[in-house]
């Protein structure tokens, strides 16, 4: 009886379709939030390197996110709930808005999205994910390369104007516990606010 019941199960799960590539990418990000990660940023300029940034990201969940950046400068962009908050030491200012649906921080939103990109498709000797997406005028091209525990290792973003943004992401704590306040701004008083 047990021996029939187990050969039903596996008949049973051969006929269930395997998850693609990108839904074990999509389940294993959705199973180690919230996370934090070490990332490096590049961006080049028809194919000049213009910027290199680095920091960490802190990963609540799909409409928590926050970037903070610390080398060269003292930069934070936090994305809460469709609004983002955008601090720029340095010039002592706070830009504010809403996040336009075509903006161009799609990462995350699109590994965790149902319906990630126009186009999709999969390298699997690379273990690449390459997704094209149409944001307004412009379309933006996305190779995302995964570790072998399924979290992103290195993410290329080029769109038609010929900006190339680069991140790689490394040493990946997940599940961790959020500190109090972890979304706040700690701000000085004479901050210059900017409401786009």
């Amino acid at each position: 009886m047990f021996l029939a019941g187990a050969w039903l199960a596996l008949c049973l799960c051969a006929m269930l379709p395997a998850k693609t590539f990108l839904e074990q990418v999509r389940a294993k990000i959705i199973a180690s939030q919230p996370f934090k990660a070490d990332f490096v940023q590049q961006v080049s300029i028809d194919g000049e390197m213009n910027l290199e940034e680095s920091g960490f990201i802190v990963f609540a969940d799909r409409a928590r996110v926050k970037w903070q950046y610390l080398r060269p400068e003292f930069k934070t962009f936090i994305l809460e709930n469709g609004r983002y908050r955008f601090y720029d030491r340095e010039n002592n200012q706070l830009l504010e808005g809403r996040i336009d649906p075509r903006n161009e921080q799609v990462i995350w939103d699109l590994l965790c999205s149902e319906k990630p990109g126009q186009v999709s498709r999969w390298e699997e000797r690379t273990r690449t994910i390459l997704l094209t997406v149409n944001t307004g005028e412009l379309a933006q091209e996305l190779k995302i390369k995964v570790g072998p525990d399924f979290l992103p290792e290195r993410v290329e973003q080029a769109s038609d104007a010929g900006v190339t943004t680069i991140y790689i992401f490394s040493r990946y704590r997940t599940g961790i516990a959020l500190e109090a306040g972890e979304f706040a701004l700690n701000l000085p008083a004479s901050v210059e606010i900017i409401e786009e």
